[in-house]
């Protein structure tokens, strides 16, 4: 997702902008069609995002009956936005690499105690974006798309 079908901000901004953040909002659907936006730790691994929720909570119900996700980061004056398709990791390697990076990004700063992916009763899930949008400040006629080729 690195060819823009418009706009001219690089992707490399969009990039650091993801790795940088502690926190985007996820916004879901309820099985009635009400949307429901939460703000979620994640990490941004290889263009895709990663995040945790436990099994019995809103969001992962949402998730279960509608995997189509909108990701929001920023204030709305430097957004980005993500669309895509949410899916459960189940395979143990990429588990492990998410976790890694997850760990050394979400540390205490009191204890030092590290996150982990790894928590009873929740799962990790995929968000492999298919569209992406991103404007600065100032010129909303800088917005620029990207969509995957796959």
């Amino acid at each position: 997702m690195r060819t823009p079908t418009n706009g001219f901000i690089p992707w490399s901004a969009v990039d650091i902008q993801l790795r940088a953040a502690r926190t985007i909002w996820l916004a879901t659907s309820r099985p009635d069609g009400r949307p429901h936006a939460v703000p979620m730790w994640f990490v941004w691994l290889d263009d895709i995002v990663y995040l945790i929720t436990g099994r019995d909570l809103q969001k992962s119900l949402n998730l279960r009956g509608q995997p189509w996700v909108v990701l929001h980061l920023g204030d709305g004056d430097e957004a980005v936005i993500l669309e895509g398709g949410a899916s459960v990791v189940t395979d143990v390697t990429e588990i492990e690499a998410v976790d890694h990076v997850w760990a050394n990004k979400y540390v205490d700063p009191g204890s030092g105690t590290r996150d982990t992916v790894r928590a009873t009763g929740v799962d990790l899930w995929r968000v492999v974006p298919v569209h992406a949008m991103t404007w600065a400040y100032g010129d909303i006629g800088n917005r620029t798309d990207w969509r995957s080729l796959s």
